[in-house]
């Protein structure tokens, strides 16, 4: 009988929260009665013995409250204590919550007030300091829009309501904004609630994929015991391992042991297959994936006897190139995650609508509740092309989640800031992540108005035009797209690009004498700039917004040469250093481009 996984998560952690309430969000409030926090009466009071992340929540608390009304400094004291009459409880105090809740698992919080005093209070890893920047906002109306964009409204006072509840606990138990601009910035992450990235030692992860010959390094084995690897056209290599070795488990169990106990509080451990094909075929490990139907079925009886080991752990394994096809005999056990990425599904559609993509997700979900879905949500090849993907988003979302997953890697323009609206989309996606049931626009708009102000209104239109002339298109929107194929019938034609430029025209011009400001609807341009080069490059001297002929001649216009200039001198200022993951730095692209402008003739 299948257990269902987000039951078996709780167990592993402590919890006892049923499905229904993984994301509770309970509020009630009396607004004739109000807790004046900055009515100087209030102490805020950590445990005791708080941990680093409560002693870090209550100085945020304390220091984002000067931020609107200076003189609010707010001591910080212990339980150790007596009680007072007026105080901010931040953390697991030994004063009792005036409403109980279940376990807050190791990100949820709750925020409650009674007739005197604040209570937020969360989960055993950063609860209680999501807990406290969502009282900021949610209550305070503080918006943080990027890492040097926070906002918050000038308070004379800082008043919350009397009788408040409000518990949250998130049904993504993972969530990693997997863009630079997160990445980079502790502050900025933590204020939208995304878990550390799975590649760093603090993170959740002891090992994140791809790891089979980092547990077992060919270097170390390979020459006296070529049977621990991969039997392929008859030869043993190292591409895999021979997953019925019995010799080849109990290394992996061993080294596993010797890694949990160098990193106890790491979660999830990755026992995965490397990066390449070369599945072992081997008499015995050929009888498993042919009575499965698929290599994973050899993958998932190899993960399942690890698993067995570490009850308390997370193992967590690929459904990946040649091991995506489910097994038939086999069944992942609870505490083993499967990993699915869907690479080459399209984006101008929702997920759910291309039968092959939801056959993939759908057929893993009828055999595991405990999946972590690698999304993509950029344009690989060409950071800086437009993408107008961001209402597949919350559908695509809300697909996974029913069906079985439970933690999300959504890998964006990581290795560059200010990649095709890179802070919008981080922004949207760590909301979405959080609670799947937001309301996509009332976000956006949030964000257009907060980080672009003025000039909101006609970025809005240039987003939603693009978005709307791609679903009408049909043309479809990949991960490795060049503008081009977007340029003759798609949501990049030459009539379009021409209205997308009047709308910054526009934009530009109504935050003119707000430099920061200016600055980011010039960053918001760059896509735009850089599709119109790169369509130029197919088109060539044929392209006339380009090129115009002098003298019987062909030429680059001034103009052109001056937009060039432009998007470079823009990529600096907003430090660019990157236009596709593999590299391709604005200098560079600006040399290539000026060379293609100059060299038509």
């Amino acid at each position: 009988m299948k257990n269902n996984f987000l039951n078996r998560i709780l167990s592993l952690t402590g919890c006892k929260i049923p499905v229904a309430v993984m994301l509770l969000m309970t509020v009630a409030t009396s607004c004739s009665n109000e807790l004046n926090l900055s009515s100087g009466k209030y102490v805020i009071v950590v445990p005791d013995n708080a941990t680093a992340i409560e002693q870090k929540a209550a100085e945020e608390f304390q220091r984002l409250m000067t931020l609107s009304v200076p003189t609010a400094k707010i001591e910080i004291t212990t339980d150790k204590s007596a009680p007072l009459t007026h105080e901010i409880l931040i953390g697991a105090t030994n004063r009792s919550l005036p409403t109980a809740t279940t376990d807050l698992q190791r990100d949820g919080f709750t925020v409650q007030t009674d007739h005197s005093k604040l209570y937020i209070c969360g989960g055993s890893r950063k609860g209680t300091l999501y807990g406290v920047y969502s009282f900021f906002e949610t209550y305070l109306g503080y918006r943080l829009y990027a890492p040097d964009v926070l906002k918050h409204p000038p308070l004379r006072r800082i008043s919350v309501a009397k009788g408040l509840n409000d518990t949250q606990i998130p049904i993504n138990t993972y969530r990693c904004d997997f863009y630079k601009v997160a990445l980079d910035n502790e502050f900025y992450a933590d204020w939208h609630k995304s878990s550390e990235s799975p590649f760093i030692e603090t993170s959740e992860w002891g090992m994140f994929v791809h790891t089979f010959n980092i547990l077992m390094p060919p270097e170390t084995y390979f020459k006296e015991h070529p049977e621990y690897y991969a039997l392929v056209n008859g030869k043993r290599q190292t591409s895999q391992l021979c997953l019925t070795n019995p010799a080849v488990l109990q290394i992996i169990i061993d080294e596993l042991k010797k890694r949990m106990n160098e990193r106890p509080d790491a979660l999830y451990w990755s026992v995965s297959q490397n990066d390449t094909d070369g599945n072992c075929t081997c008499d015995a490990c050929k009888a498993l994936d042919e009575a499965n139907g698929t290599p994973a079925g050899s993958i998932i009886t190899f993960v399942n006897k690890v698993a067995e080991h570490f009850p308390d752990k997370i193992i967590s394994t690929l459904a990946y190139w040649y091991s995506v096809k489910p097994p038939t005999q086999v069944k992942p056990l609870d505490n083993v995650n499967i990993m699915l990425a869907p690479i080459g599904a399209l984006r101008h559609k929702n997920m759910e609508e291309f039968p092959d993509q939801k056959s993939f997700i759908e057929g893993w979900h009828s055999l595991s509740n405990n999946i972590l879905l690698w999304d993509y949500v950029t344009n690989f090849a060409h950071y800086m092309a437009p993408f107008p993907e961001f209402y597949t988003l919350q559908p695509n979302i809300k697909f996974f989640i029913k069906n079985g997953v439970v933690a999300h890697f959504p890998e964006g323009n990581y290795t560059s800031l200010n990649g095709e609206f890179e802070k919008l989309r981080s922004y949207l996606l760590a909301k979405l992540m959080w609670n799947p049931d937001a309301d996509v626009d009332a976000e956006i708009n949030d964000f257009m108005t907060g980080y672009y102000e003025e000039a909101a209104p006609f970025i809005m239109q240039y987003v939603k035009m693009q978005h709307d002339e791609l679903v009408k298109s049909g043309v479809p929107l990949a991960i490795y797209q060049h503008p081009y194929d977007q340029y003759e019938k798609g949501f990049l034609r030459a009539e379009l690009l021409e209205q997308y430029g009047k709308f910054f025209d526009d934009a530009e011009a109504s935050v003119k004498d707000k430099p920061d400001v200016l600055l980011r609807v010039q960053t918001a341009r760059l896509p735009l700039t850089y599709a119109i080069f790169e369509i130029a490059k197919r088109l060539g001297a044929a392209d006339s917004r380009i090129f115009e002929t002098a003298n019987g001649a062909v030429r680059a216009k001034p103009a052109a040469k001056a937009m060039l200039q432009q998007f470079l001198d823009v990529c600096k200022k907003a430090n660019v250093t990157a236009l596709s993951e593999g590299g391709n730095p604005p200098d560079g692209y600006y040399n290539a481009t000026l060379a293609f402008l100059e060299g038509i003739k």
